[in-house]
């Protein structure tokens, strides 16, 4: 009776294994599996992404992949000996290939074998970067035209944007600024609308399928707060977002800026550093009637509660204050300039009964800006 051998390896599935009783670990194409014992033909072991199923399966099945680990404390990561490309690569034929088996499912073939060609073109790109037998110059080009079909491949899937530095590299948003991220979103946009454009104008049946998709491209507005001018006297809390006027709906997150009793930012180290990208604008936002950039203030400090027998006071507590609102639907939609320096005043509209809501004060506002032009 053949033994099984304590090993150690990490492999993925060239095929798919159903396995015909409960030993046996059922696998699909691409499943990467951690080996713990070999014997003969078989292997056993269990799927990285869910531990819990564990069986043998065949060595054939099976093809060894070059790993490292990084153990950190209760977990331990399996890292790819690849190049970081060459893991980009993989991770986006696998978001491709469930589309791809989607697109074959609804029957919409002129974008299934558009899908189709762009992942075999991937495929043979990534055995060419893992040979390591290309010159420096051409594994630069290759490196180009990979990272280039990746990003016009999840624009016109409509998948998020992939933002590069000059080399292709992916940046990393813990290590660079939200401004670079911005300029370099932008860049990366132009570059791919550009791409786009010159696809569409030639005559090439596989890629005309996609000239009528009409992608949704993301677009962004950047804000950056100057100054806030406002006597309260104490702390107060200003939430910034995109606001719809008709249906009444807040459109993006709240940008938070903390100002002090004494006309400062809490912070004193974003003085003249208030900037902000609100991201991930559709052309459906683009599409909306009106948009306003909208300024919640709430007011933090202390409340007398007129006690008759002692002055007491609350801490901390917060009260609506006020509105600022500012229409920009024309500098959303491309029809005004919008330029860094310019610099836009936003009048303040206070709370008249502390029992008020933000929100109601903000509907009425914006509905007699509405009724006067949105002048």
């Amino acid at each position: 009776m053949a033994r099984w051998h304590r090993t150690e390896k990490t492999g993925v599935a060239i095929y798919n294994f159903k396995g015909t009783g409960i030993p046996q670990l059922p696998l699909q194409i691409g499943d990467v599996v951690h080996i713990l014992e070999s014997c003969e033909d078989w292997y056993k072991g269990y799927l990285v992404r869910y531990k819990g199923a564990e069986g043998i399966f065949p060595k054939s099945f099976i093809h060894i992949k070059e790993v490292t680990a990084e153990k950190k404390r209760h977990t331990e990561n399996i890292i790819p000996s690849e190049i970081p490309l060459v893991q980009e690569v993989t991770t986006t034929l696998w978001e491709w290939g469930s589309i791809w088996k989607q697109l074959y499912v609804t029957n919409k073939k002129d974008r299934f074998q558009q899908v189709q060609s762009m992942m075999f073109d991937l495929m043979e790109w990534r055995s060419q970067l893992l040979s390591g037998t290309l010159p420096k110059d051409e594994l630069k080009e290759l490196k180009q035209k990979v990272t280039s079909k990746i990003d016009y491949g999840n624009r016109i899937l409509e998948l998020d944007l992939i933002v590069r530095d000059e080399d292709g590299n992916i940046l990393d948003p813990d290590k660079t600024s939200v401004i670079s991220l911005f300029h370099a979103h932008e860049e990366a946009t132009n570059k791919i609308t550009e791409r786009i454009k010159e696809e569409m104008s030639k005559d090439q049946p596989d890629y005309a399928s996609y000239s009528r998709m009409s992608s949704s491209p993301t677009h962004s507005l950047y804000v950056f707060v100057r100054n806030f001018v406002c006597r309260i006297g104490e702390d107060a809390e200003l939430f910034m977002s995109l606001y719809d006027p008709q249906k009444s709906t807040i459109i993006s997150e709240n940008y938070l800026v903390r100002w002090g009793s004494r006309g400062f930012p809490k912070e004193i180290d974003m003085l003249n550093n208030l900037k902000v990208v609100f991201t991930d604008l559709g052309n459906k936002d683009l599409s909306r009637d009106k948009i306003y950039l909208v300024c919640q203030i709430v007011r933090v400090g202390k409340m007398d509660l007129r006690d008759s027998n002692s002055k007491k006071y609350t801490q901390g507590l917060r009260r609506p204050f006020g509105v600022a609102v500012m229409d920009i639907t024309d500098i959303i939609k491309g029809k005004a300039e919008s330029d860094e320096e310019k610099q836009h005043f936003i009048p303040f509209h206070p709370v008249v009964a502390e029992n008020d809501f933000l929100h109601s004060l903000l509907s009425k506002i914006t509905a007699a800006k509405g009724d006067s032009g949105g002048q």
